[in-house]
């Protein structure tokens, strides 16, 4: 965990820099005014939490945060934990059952878990193993590791932002890079690594989340908005490559 952290630490400083240096290059919009349903919303006023319940949202996002972090020693019961904590905080209505339902949508559940079960399907049916090896004897021995990388990284990460399924596409691409890796007789988890954080750090398309959010209320034409997005989009994807490389070696 420590080593992944300090990937991930990498990756901000570039994307650090890239900000510091090319954030002039977005023109300067006013942004959308506030809508008659957000005025409503803000003169409404939200009922406090009782102190007990707070704390209580406070210990699920811990032990969410730990089950996730032990999956590597509790295995597939890590993915359940945060179901149970948000079961629990269900139970003593801190959510409510619209709220969860209208927040938790079919079309999300369904591409989670459906691509999950592919990507299960591909790797213990030796399929995933046959393609990376045939990727491996296409690439050679002479490729270079870091440029495999951030190929792998580059194609989980475009497939993630065109599609906005980031977990599906970490799913499909990080057990063929994988399993190259192997083929090429380098150490996977440099790979693993880029290739998981790539499907998070794509954001050049305003599909959806915050690439969304900042081109509508930017008021900004799609041209305007790639003069940011295309150059800070490589340069987070190649600091977190070399990041991979520099903690975990790949021979």
């Amino acid at each position: 965990m420590s080593k992944f952290a300090v990937v991930n630490f990498i990756l901000g400083l570039g994307f650090l820099v890239w900000s510091l240096v090319a954030y002039r290059l977005l023109p300067d919009h006013p942004i959308t005014e506030a809508s008659e349903y957000d005025e409503v919303a803000v003169t409404n006023e939200v009922e406090a939490l009782p102190a007990w319940k707070e704390y209580s949202i406070i210990v699920a996002f811990i032990v969410s945060v730990i089950g996730m972090m032990l999956m590597s020693v509790i295995g597939n019961a890590a993915y359940v934990i945060p179901g149970l904590t948000g079961a629990f905080l269900l139970i003593i209505n801190v959510l409510d059952f619209k709220e969860v339902r209208d927040n938790m949508g079919a079309p999300v559940i369904l591409m989670m878990a459906g691509v999950i079960g592919v990507a299960d399907a591909l790797a213990n049916s030796g399929f995933t193993a046959m393609i990376g090896e045939a990727v491996a004897n296409s690439l050679g021995t002479n490729i270079n590791p870091f440029m495999l990388i951030f190929i792998f990284a580059l194609l989980t990460s475009t497939c993630a932002t065109f599609t906005g399924s980031n977990m599906g596409s970490v799913y499909i691409f990080a057990p063929i890079a994988i399993a190259t890796s192997i083929s090429l007789g380098l150490n996977p988890a440099a790979a693993a690594t880029a290739v998981v954080i790539s499907g998070w750090n794509g954001g050049y398309m305003p599909v959806d989340g915050m690439p969304a959010m900042i081109l509508g209320m930017g008021k900004y034409k799609l041209p305007e908005f790639w003069l940011f997005s295309v150059p800070m989009y490589l340069f987070r994807i190649f600091a977190l490559c070399v990041g991979a490389i520099i903690m975990f070696p790949v021979n």
